[in-house]
């Protein structure tokens, strides 16, 4: 199907008659790249396994041996907790120490400690204070009671309960996340163009492009270009379900986008979807009569990304 040379009125109802019931793909839920932080311990991993299930009378003997011997299986804690991956970056260059205030009666108001990579001296006082640490943070419990064969597996498991939950947390970046994948195939490898994610666009002026003081601060979901063409395309990715969505604003802030853009000599296309659209087709009228690429993520998967990218950068005549 050929979309491009469609009426407004068709390209309405297409639109309408093909909206998603969700925003989330299947990278939405866990992206595993992120879930690597703990291969540059992995010798700490497995040397924590000691610890799996051992009794009170020898847990504590079995955590000194392990410490003195290995001073750098600390550094494994942070993971046990699940303490964010900016957290324990931080941790880890020396930047920050973990402060945990204390409600025990005749003692300081909190305690500090360090996590910092740099190899400090380990005594039998400072392996005192990283046990005291493992009591009081439960993880003398979860190796004694919870994890039962691999501290590896649990590791994993915390990570990705963490990433999960993050990602549920930046849900406005869900439909981003569905839509990356079909700019990466139809930009990336069927043309020989350059795709840019949540990038400012400034970052144009990199590729020989006279960017604008009025934009070079503007955040864009996705640019495409052609540096030899000196060519180049905003791609803004939206999700609306309808709950405080106001499609006339909406459909407006994108025609202003789009004419601040053109003075730039940039090219812009709006994906939006969600059922907010069902109550709203006269504002997308609008947009189809106003703004010169408006589409949806079944146009976009159909066949209309590819017509955007042969109109704007001539790829027909390559």
């Amino acid at each position: 199907m050929a979309f491009l040379n469609q009426k407004p009125e068709d390209l309405n109802k297409i639109f309408t008659s093909n909206l998603l019931l969700t925003n989330r793909g299947f990278n939405y839920y866990v992206d595993w790249n992120n879930i690597d932080g703990y291969k540059g311990f992995l010798v700490e991993i497995h040397a924590m396994d000691v610890l799996i299930g051992c009794k009170d009378d020898s847990f504590k003997s079995q955590f000194v041996t392990l410490l003195s011997k290995l001073p750098s299986v600390r550094l494994l804690f942070p993971f046990l907790f699940g303490l964010a991956k900016s957290e324990r970056e931080q941790l880890y260059r020396g930047r920050e120490k973990l402060t945990i205030i204390q409600d025990e009666l005749d003692s300081a108001d909190h305690l500090v400690y360090s996590f910092s990579k740099t190899i400090e001296l380990f005594d039998e006082n400072s392996i005192e204070v990283y046990y005291d640490f493992f009591v009081k943070m439960g993880l003398k419990n979860l190796y004694q009671n919870i994890i039962e064969k691999s501290t590896l597996d649990y590791i994993a498991g915390v990570l990705v309960g963490m990433d999960s939950n993050g990602r549920k947390n930046r849900g406005g970046k869900a439909f981003e996340l569905a839509c990356q994948p079909l700019f990466e195939k139809v930009c990336c490898n069927q043309y020989p163009l350059t795709l840019l994610t949540q990038k400012q666009f400034k970052v144009l002026k990199d590729y020989g492009f006279d960017i604008s003081e009025d934009i070079a601060e503007r955040k864009a979901d996705f640019i495409v270009l052609d540096v030899k063409k000196k060519r180049v395309i905003n791609f803004e990715v939206n999700f609306y379900n309808g709950s405080g969505s106001k499609p006339e604003e909406i459909i407006d802030s994108y025609i202003n986008r789009q004419n601040d853009l053109k003075s730039s000599g940039i090219d812009f296309a709006l994906v939006t979807d969600g059922k907010c659209w069902l109550s709203a087709t006269n504002q997308l009228l609008k947009g189809f009569r106003h703004l010169d690429y408006l589409l949806n993520f079944y146009m976009l998967k159909h066949g209309m990304l590819e017509e955007i990218i042969n109109s704007v950068f001539d790829t027909d005549n390559d």
